[in-house]
């Protein structure tokens, strides 16, 4: 019997229940555990994808990224709001339903981002993994957009993949928001509704502001004009008569009745016109002085307004287009240089990536111990496993502890010139001599201010963009400052580059294109310089910024603009009047700054006859473009690189004040962009008025530069010119050196005339001085010997 009742005890306390209320609390409690947890997890993931970290985090933000691409950052936020309703006990069956329709939702997300970036050229688990490499990134879809991605754009193509899964993610959208297409229809008719009263309401103003105008037209002659205007339709009446009537006889009496009604007709007009004149006539004649004045001001200030180009005139930029896999491509070239180098025997590791418009710069972090000379060396094997040219190292780079190394992109990026002009920077800029550059290997805008350059020395070879560079920067210009503000004096001795400026407003003179008037117009503008210098020593005041804050509030002076003075080609103004160009060049880099002149100079010859020591010590902002040889990007730069570009806009730049240069992407602008702007300023109501006196001044200054040319030529040549002369420079134009035994050599001549043709191709400039036994080099081009024949043919004729 103890058995059974001990069997019987056990078996009460097995079949005992929890209540219901101790079943919920269970269940609220569970669910609390879960809602943690999961919020949690969301945290954690939220992490995870913000943050890059090190280690074994590294490898989960990868992962994280790598799967979900950009959806990494929403996937968290949808696991924190489904464990704040799971703590607020909502129903469960619901919040499952909304759990799958979050998940499907960011799969058909992420498919249709792979279907706008992905491709189905790859097989489907080689794409995975490129997608999963891109996704790190942000780029694409990630692997996760693959597995349904793939699929639809393989059976679809790009353009229907890409509508079917817009459309699918539309309908699933408004099945999982419970919308119908009639309630799309009454969100879409209040604004269509509310549209209709707007455009009603204005119908209706316009209206009544027009009846309103009519009647401010009806204007009250008064009782006299009215009462005048009786009685003479009365007595029209009366002459008139019935037509079927017979005329009476006519007699003197009614003559003179109708002559003195009408005497007194017009006394009673003349004494209410007199009535008026007395009071009002005067006040009318001073309101119509007053409002003629008004007018004739107006006139005035509508003629003194300058409209500056719209932006308009200028092509959108295009949106940059990314290849699919680029970051991929990127970092397996990174993993490809630390290997490089590891071969070497250089160990460094990858810190970062920064991709421009035109080159991609890999950041490397040499391991302690290791000179940077010994990677600068390596830029040509590393360019071979590459496969690239143009690889250059900068080491190191400012403020980074580690070495950048330059690589070209396989697909460069244009950049536009309206895409800088209508930057933050350009519009925030108060310089009226700002210029757009281009983009640096960040992509950042680069803007300069040519008036504190103050002056600004441009090189590189046919091709390298030196043209589209000048002309950009003129461009920039017009776009920024009135012809009161800024003057310009272009010269063009090449005659192609800035003739299409003539007639714009803002130049003081005809573009220059005589290398005679050249060395007028930078006489001209010593002259000038000094003339302001002199108007600043009476005013008392320092630069052209406090003579023109003067003026403004005295109105016996006037406001000076600034000058901008433009060279296309300074070798060609150095072969024609070498002294006279340096001269003025040298004075005006020296002292025009605080005067409001300023230079930017360019050539394709940066060698040491054409941008001389005095030049270059008195220039010191520096623009190089591709050159030469590293002579060339010495003699521009004081360092190498140059010569390592990509052209076509590839630049280093090197303003006053940095050690370093830094490389750019130069901006483009087309000839028809060019065309539109100049059109537009010439049809603009402010006309083009070159000033006389600039000219006048040009002309005597190129006059007397001419007489000192001939002077010196016929001081240097006291003997005629040989006659196999001109045959002699083709063979050393030809040859690009020259030298005594050359001469004799091809043109069977003794030694000692042979000397002498070479004694007068060095003063005619057309050849170097003498470097020992080493041959001479040859200072000109084919093409400027033939520019050079054609304008001796022209003078002679």
């Amino acid at each position: 019997m103890a058995t059974k009742k001990g069997t019987g005890k056990g078996a009460g306390k097995c079949t005992r229940r929890p209540t219901a209320k101790q079943m919920e609390a269970r269940r609220h409690a569970s669910r609390q555990v879960k809602a943690i947890l999961l919020l949690a997890i969301s945290v954690f993931l939220f992490c995870v994808a913000v943050i890059k970290g090190q280690n074994v985090w590294t490898w989960l933000h990868d992962t994280l990224l790598g799967i979900f691409s950009f959806s990494a950052y929403i996937f968290p936020l949808f696991l924190g709001t489904f464990a704040i309703l799971l703590a607020l006990d909502k129903d469960k069956s619901r919040l499952s339903l909304r759990v799958w329709e979050c998940s499907i939702f960011i799969v058909m997300l992420n498919s249709t981002a792979f279907a706008f970036t992905g491709s189905d050229s790859l097989g489907y688990f080689d794409t995975i993994s490129l997608c999963f490499t891109a996704g790190q990134s942000c780029d694409g879809g990630g692997a996760l957009g693959t597995l349904l991605g793939y699929p639809v754009l393989s059976m679809f193509g790009a353009t229907g993949a890409k509508v079917f899964l817009i459309i699918l993610m539309v309908v699933f959208l408004m099945l999982a928001t419970g919308t119908t297409i009639l309630s799309v229809l009454r969100v879409m008719r209040r604004p269509a509704e509310k549209t209709k009263e707007v455009i009603e309401h204005a119908i209706t103003q316009t209206a009544e502001r027009q009846e309103a105008r009519r009647k401010k037209i009806d204007i009250d002659m008064g009782d006299g004009y009215a009462r005048n205007r009786r009685k003479g339709k009365e007595e029209q009446d009366t002459e008139e008569g019935p037509a079927d009537e017979p005329a009476p006889e006519e007699t003197a009496e009614p003559v003179n009745e109708k002559l003195e009604a009408l005497e007194r007709s017009a006394g009673e007009l003349s004494k209410s016109e007199e009535t008026v004149s007395a009071e009002d006539v005067k006040a009318a004649e001073e309101e119509f002085a007053e409002e003629m004045a008004a007018e004739s001001d107006r006139q005035e200030e509508a003629k003194a307004i300058y409209r500056l180009p719209p932006l308009t005139l200028l092509e959108e930029p295009k949106p940059g287009q990314t290849s699919f896999g680029s970051e991929a491509e990127r970092r397996a070239n990174g993993e490809l240089l630390v290997n490089t180098l590891k071969d070497f025997g250089i160990s460094t590791r990858l810190v970062d990536i920064t991709s421009g418009p035109a080159v991609t710069r890999y950041e490397l972090e040499p391991s302690a111990g290791v000179k940077i000379s010994r990677i600068t060396g390596l830029a040509d094997d590393i360019a071979l496993r590459l496969a690239t040219t143009g690889v250059r190292i900068e080491a190191p780079i400012p403020n980074k502890a580690a070495v950048g190394i330059e690589v070209p992109n396989k697909a460069r990026r244009t950049v536009c010139l309206r895409g800088l002009l209508d930057s933050a920077q350009f519009r925030g800029s108060k310089g009226k001599l700002t210029v757009a550059l281009g983009q640096d290997i960040e992509g950042n805008t680069v803007l300069t201010d040519l008036a504190k350059m103050p002056h600004l020395l441009i090189a590189g070879t046919t091709g390298s963009g030196k043209s589209v560079c000048t002309n950009s920067m003129i461009q920039s210009v017009l776009f920024r400052a009135t012809p009161d503000e800024v003057k310009m004096i272009l010269i063009d001795p090449k005659k192609v580059e800035f003739g299409v400026y003539n007639g714009v407003p803002h130049l003081l003179v005809p573009v220059v294109t005589d290398p005679h008037k050249a060395a007028g117009a930078l006489s001209w503008a010593v002259n000038e310089m000094l003339k302001r210098y002199q108007m600043f020593a009476e005013a008392n005041v320092r630069d052209i910024g406090g003579y023109n804050e003067l003026a403004q509030k005295d109105d016996s002076r006037q406001p000076l603009p600034l000058v901008l003075i433009v060279i296309d080609e300074l070798a060609d103004l150095m072969m024609a009047a070498a002294n006279a160009v340096e001269d003025s060049i040298c004075r005006l880099a020296q002292m025009a700054r605080a005067a409001g002149m300023h230079m930017v100079i360019a050539t394709q010859r940066p060698s040491v006859d054409v941008i001389t020591g005095l030049i270059k010590a008195n220039i010191p902002s520096r623009l190089a473009l591709t050159v030469a040889s590293a002579v060339d990007s010495r003699t521009i730069l004081d360092a190498g690189g140059a010569e390592r570009l990509l052209g076509y806009g590839d630049m280093l730049f090197m303003p006053v004040g940095q050690s370093k240069p830094r490389r750019l992407q130069g901006c483009f602008v087309t000839n028809q962009e060019i065309e539109r702007v100049i059109d537009f300023l010439k049809n603009a109501d402010q006309p083009t008025e070159y000033d006389q006196d600039v000219i006048d001044e040009i002309e005597k200054q190129a006059a007397a530069a001419g007489r000192n040319s001939r002077d010196n030529d016929d001081n240097g040549d006291s003997d005629e010119a040989d006659e196999a002369l001109p045959q002699a420079i083709e063979i050393a134009v030809e040859a690009g050196q020259i030298s005594t035994s050359m001469l004799q050599r091809k043109m069977r001549f003794g030694y000692a005339r042979a000397g002498r043709i070479i004694d007068q191709m060095e003063q005619r400039g057309i050849v170097g001085p003498s470097e020992g036994s080493k041959p001479r080099k040859v200072l000109i081009t084919r093409q400027q010997w033939i520019e050079r024949n054609m304008n001796s043919a022209d003078e002679e004729q």
